[in-house]
């Protein structure tokens, strides 16, 4: 499951979206997630391993519905297509909220 470059391009406008929607600052999330400084928007950008990715988008999706944030709609990391993505690499897991 690879993205094109206008796939790569839409899916980190949707995660930065998600992100920029959130009143936190990046530290929390980063730490919540195990990333070193910088992980965060290495995820966001698409240029960390497809699982961080889904992470990256998973425990923001949390942390929109325990703010009552709205959550863009993704187009590649959505619900519908989770399933093949965890054919492809596997499962992963999410902090909890």
């Amino acid at each position: 499951m690879s993205l094109s470059p206008a796939e790569v391009q839409a899916t980190s406008r949707e995660l930065h979206a998600l992100r920029d929607a959130l009143p936190l600052a990046d530290a929390p999330i980063e730490s919540a997630l195990g990333y070193a400084p910088g992980g965060l928007h290495a995820a966001l950008e698409i240029q960390s391993g497809p699982i961080e990715v889904w992470r990256t988008r998973d425990y923001p999706v949390s942390l929109a519905r325990a703010h009552d944030t709205p959550i863009p709609r993704f187009c590649r990391l959505s619900d519908d297509m989770r399933s093949q993505a965890q054919r492809w690499f596997g499962t992963w897991d999410v902090p909890a909220v």
